[in-house]
This record gives structure tokens, C-alpha cells and sequence, in this order.
């Protein structure tokens, strides 16, 4: 049975935890929201040249032309660097698993890496983002893809990502780097300046990269999001234990101090009789 010695040494352990969960939601809510801003803001920008690339599909896409169509697929995996956010990590690797089948493999994020390294899997190249990734590492990432396609190496880039549904749902994800519908512009057509093709050729990367950027947001926004509702369990359970050990505590002394006063109560009954 627990002493009361035993329960106090516990109960300073689960404060000095609820300490630092309570220190790790804060920085979580902070970088969430901040991220959540950016990647709201974003996401106007990437949806507008999205359209634009509804719009002109087979334009854009000639831009960047497949070199060789017997090339294996490349396939961009985006996890996070850190761990402490509950199965996002596992359930994008676990994910991953079912459909690779010996592709190139090009590893975003320490958690993949590590991943990838531990199932002995081959990786391309590895690229690491900040906690808030900016849009020259999504540029890097892009040029190096765009490498891989030039020089006939891929026939064709998908990225495996934890697509952000809410706070709550990250859901894995298979893409086609740009996956658009076969549309085409309704009306006139607009005033192309300084001509059609220049325009086309010259606005064709950053569509392909916003789109790229995007999802390297929406993975972002997504472990921040995993991150914050894990530690705000653990403080909660941190502080519902706390709880619970200060009333065990607390019973515990009560019942230590009625058994001294019924031990006092006797001592004085028995000299009494005497």
C-alpha cells in the first residue's frame, strides 16, 4: 500500500509534467495559430492560379513535358521532424507502406527519414523543413523534382501527405502533384501581355509550385494541429491524476491522524482505568 512519503514524491513528478505540458500547449497554440493564418492566407493565393491552370490545363502542362514515360514514379513523402503528436506520423508511414512498391522515394521530414532508414528503404534525397516552412524550401524541393523529370529519372511525381481536414482529422493522402480537371476557358479570351506562350511558360512554375507549397503548409499546419490536441490530453490527464493523487493524499493523512488520536484516546482510557 502507498504511504503518504511514497504518494507526495508521485505527486511532485505528475506537477513537474503538468509543468511542461502545460509550457508545450502553449507553444503549440501559438505556432498553430500562426500557421493557420499563413496557410489560410495562402490558400486564396494557390486556389486563384489554380483556376488559372483550369483554365489552360494542356498549355501549362506542356511547359514541363514528361522526358521519359518508362521511368519509374517518384514519390514525395511530407511528414514532420518532431514526434509528441499522437499517430500523425505513423498513420502517413503506415499509409505509405501499402502502395510503395519500390519507387524513387524523396524524403521530407526527420520522421521519414528515420522511417525510411529503419524499413531500409533507399531514399532519393532528404529534404527538412522548419517548424513554419517557407516558400524558397517548397522552391527547393520543386527544382529538384522538376530535375528528376528533365533529366528522365521520373515519369511522374505523387505526394504522400496528412491532408488537413480539421483540428482534429489529418487524413494520408496520394496525389498527383497536380491533379486538375481537364477544363476549359469559357468567353474570350483574355490579353495575354507581352504574348500567349511567354506568359504561359513564365507563370507555369509557380502554379506547379503553389500547389506543391500548399501541401507542404497543409502538412505543417496539420502536425501542429496533432501536436496541440495531443499535449492538451496529457495536461489534462496530468491534471486529472493530480487530482486524484492530492485526495488519496489527503485520506490518507486523515486517516493517519484518526489513528493517532484513537492510539492518544487509548493511552489515556487505559491509565484512567488504572
Amino acid at each position: 500500500m502507498a504511504t503518504v512519503q511514497s504518494l507526495k514524491k508521485k505527486l511532485q513528478t505528475i506537477r513537474s509534467t503538468t509543468k511542461l505540458t502545460r509550457a508545450m500547449k502553449t507553444a503549440s497554440t501559438v505556432k498553430y495559430s500562426k500557421l493557420s493564418g499563413i496557410y489560410s492566407e495562402y490558400e486564396k493565393y494557390a486556389d486563384e492560379y489554380l483556376r488559372l491552370y483550369e483554365s489552360y490545363p494542356g498549355e501549362f502542362d506542356s511547359v514541363f513535358p514528361c522526358s521519359n514515360p518508362d521511368a519509374p514514379c517518384c514519390y514525395v513523402v511530407i511528414s514532420s521532424n518532431k514526434g509528441m503528436c499522437g499517430s500523425f506520423n505513423s498513420e502517413l508511414l503506415s499509409f505509405f507502406s501499402g502502395i510503395y512498391e519500390r519507387e524513387i522515394v524523396v524524403s521530407c521530414g526527420k520522421k521519414a527519414d528515420e522511417y525510411f532508414e529503419k524499413k531500409g528503404i533507399e531514399v532519393e534525397k532528404s529534404f527538412n523543413f522548419d517548424d513554419i516552412p517557407s516558400y524558397e524550401q517548397a522552391k527547393e524541393l520543386f527544382c529538384y523534382i522538376r530535375s528528376l523529370l528533365d533529366e528522365g529519372r521520373a515519369s511522374s511525381v505523387k505526394t504522400v501527405y496528412p491532408e488537413y481536414v480539421n483540428m482534429i482529422k489529418q487524413q494520408p493522402v496520394c496525389k498527383e502533384l497536380f491533379t486538375c480537371s481537364q477544363g476549359k476557358a469559357e468567353g474570350e479570351a483574355p490579353l495575354f501581355v507581352p504574348d500567349r506562350e511567354t506568359f504561359i511558360k513564365n507563370t507555369a512554375e509557380k502554379i506547379y509550385l503553389s500547389v506543391l507549397y500548399k501541401r507542404v503548409l497543409e502538412t505543417a499546419l496539420g502536425a501542429q494541429a496533432a501536436t496541440l490536441t495531443a499535449m492538451r490530453s496529457a495536461y489534462d490527464t496530468a491534471l486529472e491524476y493530480s487530482a486524484k493523487l492530492e485526495t488519496e493524499m489527503n485520506r490518507k493523512r486523515q486517516s493517519q491522524v484518526t489513528a493517532d488520536v484513537i492510539e492518544i484516546s487509548s493511552e489515556f482510557s487505559m491509565k484512567g482505568d488504572i
